[in-house]
């Protein structure tokens, strides 16, 4: 038997050292004296395999080092490297992707106790006992919690923050990272179609958006809308690095979102139709006094590192506590809820219910309605009819300014007809393969009247003459 062949009987018989390769870079990957796996070059490579009992010593031109690189670039190579959302280091296969997690999450270690401070912070932002707010906000981390730190993963939905400036938010949504393992990872970019790489969402648990949200086109609203409804629900993930191979992965991810709520800062978010509205909480965050003084850097650290000490007791409670019966929902542990004040706003800032506003002034003369009878007849059309007709009308500047694109008008009219501010003002129907709509008069309330004249007639301006939506 040649030399050759006893070199290659060695690195048979020795078991293959704990060294990954990965191709992309490319570099090896061995794990540190803290457990986390650390980037290493083929020189520190072969080092760490001649520490493991292979020799240096060339037959033939190889060495039994070499060979080991060798068997270990073939039978131990992954096609991901890096820290994963809700997974402990180690090697795992996912979707039949060899994957090695280089670094765990900081899990907190629960620890019966009390969490005063915590507690006045969120009453003081969420207490409503009309709204159950603290048990959707509790119910929602519980169920965040037992995903990740079970590492097995569950559907969960959007958590949305809407409040004014100082409401302590972004405090919340810091709080939130360190309960979901300490890393976060900002995804607004990519959910709102401005970069296709999202690789560096993968290494984070909590995928947190703040007050800097911007893009509220109806497109951009489309693609967030459409990301939100992924993320909540679907276990597989594209994960697509810059300068890196795409692959399939399953991370455990939820998602919070804070902005102001100002109509104009609310847009950011997607309409709430039916096929999102469930994978969403809108929460109302007030202004409240802090427990503690945040006047100085030193009292905010000071209040900073109260509310991480109680942090443990608050884990322990939400594991605890139950999710009250009424609130559960068979898919996502915890029910949907969207905070009505919020949820109106919402509405009345949309392009839809602005397309509304136009028909009615254009339509129905933009006069409040009286109860009983309607003031006009509804009217119909297909969306390409009414928009031509809003065109042609007295509203045509403003109708032109929001109706940019071919579809807008049907867009929007679908819309308002699954919303449930308007359903009811909206129907549709499909005559010989159009969608003809048909759009009621509004029924408000009947105005206080104003004082009687001197001659003892009504002192109320007479309404201009029904017109129809030409000028």
């Amino acid at each position: 038997m040649s030399n050759f062949a006893n070199t290659a009987n060695i690195v048979q018989a020795l078991p293959l050292p704990p060294i990954y390769y990965s191709q992309q870079g490319p570099s090896y990957w061995v794990e540190d004296a803290r457990g986390k796996w650390i980037r290493i070059n083929e020189t520190s490579a072969k080092i760490t395999i001649k520490t493991n009992g292979y020799g240096d010593e060339k037959t033939e031109g190889v060495s039994e080092c070499e060979r080991c690189l060798l068997n270990i670039q073939s039978e131990q190579n992954v096609a991901y490297a890096g820290p994963l959302a809700g997974y402990l280091a180690g090697h795992y296969s996912i979707n039949n992707n060899s994957v090695l997690v280089t670094e765990s999450p900081r899990l907190i270690q629960p620890a019966a106790g009390e969490w005063p401070t915590l507690r006045t912070v969120f009453q003081g932002m969420f207490g409503d006992e009309d709204h159950r707010q603290l048990d959707y906000l509790y119910g929602w981390l519980k169920m965040g919690i037992e995903a990740v730190y079970s590492g097995t993963g569950s559907p969960g939905q959007a958590l949305v923050m809407a409040g004014p400036v100082n409401s302590a938010k972004s405090l919340t949504q810091t709080l939130i990272t360190e309960i979901f393992g300490g890393r976060s990872a900002k995804p607004y970019l990519y959910m709102t179609g401005g970069t296709n790489f999202n690789g560096d969402l993968f290494r984070a648990e909590h995928l947190m958006i703040e007050d800097d949200a911007e893009h509220i086109s109806m497109e951009a609203r489309r693609v967030f809308a459409a990301h939100i409804k992924s993320i909540s629900v679907n276990r597989d993930q594209h994960c697509h690095g810059k300068n890196k191979d795409a692959l399939t992965l399953t991370p455990i991810w939820r998602l919070s979102i804070s902005l102001n709520n100002e109509p104009q800062r609310l847009l950011v978010l997607p309409n709430l139709d039916p096929d999102v509205a469930d994978k969403m909480i809108i929460l109302k965050a007030k202004c409240c006094p802090m427990p503690m003084p945040t006047d100085t850097p030193g009292q905010r650290q000071a209040f900073w590192q109260r509310l991480k000490s109680e942090l443990p007791h608050f884990v322990h409670y939400l594991q605890q506590w139950e999710i009250p019966a009424d609130l559960r929902s068979p898919r996502f542990g915890i029910a949907h809820f969207h905070h009505p004040e919020i949820a109106t706003m919402l509405f009345r800032a949309s392009p839809e219910n602005r397309l509304l506003e136009i028909i009615d002034l254009a339509v129905f003369g933009g006069r409040l309605a009286l109860p009983g009878p309607a003031l006009a007849e509804p009217i119909e059309g297909t969306a390409r009819e009414i928009q031509d007709r809003l065109f042609a009308g007295r509203m045509a500047f403003e109708a032109k300014a929001l109706l940019k694109y071919g579809n807008s008008c049907g867009t929007y009219l679908g819309k308002l007809q699954a919303s449930i501010e308007t359903h009811r003002r909206i129907n549709s129907r499909i005559v010989r393969g159009d969608t003809v709509w048909t759009i009621n008069p509004p029924r408000q309330t009947v105005p206080e009247p104003e004082p009687m004249g001197d001659d003892g007639a009504d002192a109320l301006p007479h309404p201009p003459p029904m017109s129809a939506l030409a000028a």
